[in-house]
């Protein structure tokens, strides 16, 4: 018999020519601007995103109907270094994964963003079914973001 060993995490970093302040707004605060408008629990190509920069704070999207639907809720709020969320999808509120992004300036005008995604530890054998479709998503998420900084 074969024993397969679950990721314990998905994991990603980008690169980017911004500096670490600017580079947290943009992610944090115009979100709505880059995040794939294919990402989302509505389906509308007009969906907002947004993340209410603080503890506690909601991380949700707004159809062009005025339909909300939360994604997650945020449990650190340190800018322009960290911030990390609590994550329904995928799963569910009851069952969230965790999010940690961390902006680390690299030079001037460059940071490097990396990404933790957790969840075995939270939602059990849910996550592997899940993880292929987090790196997927992520993966998307990440480029788009690159595309709007370039």
């Amino acid at each position: 018999m074969t024993h397969h060993a679950t990721e314990q995490a998905v994991t990603k970093s980008i690169v980017v020519a911004l500096d670490v302040a600017k580079t947290f707004r943009v992610w944090t605060e115009q979100i709505a601007a880059w995040w794939p408008a294919s990402h989302s629990l509505s389906g509308d190509p007009k969906t907002q995103v947004f993340i209410e920069g603080k503890v506690g704070g909601r991380f949700y999207e707004r159809a062009s109907n005025g339909d909300e639907f939360d994604w997650g809720a945020v449990e650190v709020w340190d800018p322009p270094h960290r911030f990390v969320f609590s994550w329904y999808l995928g799963s569910s509120q009851e069952l969230p994964t965790r999010v940690e992004v961390q902006f680390i300036s690299l030079a001037a005008n460059q940071t490097r963003i990396e990404l933790e995604h957790r969840g075995p530890e939270l939602i059990g054998p849910l996550w592997e079914q899940r993880v292929a479709i987090f790196k997927g998503g992520w993966d998307s998420v990440l480029a788009k973001f690159e595309i709007i900084v370039s």
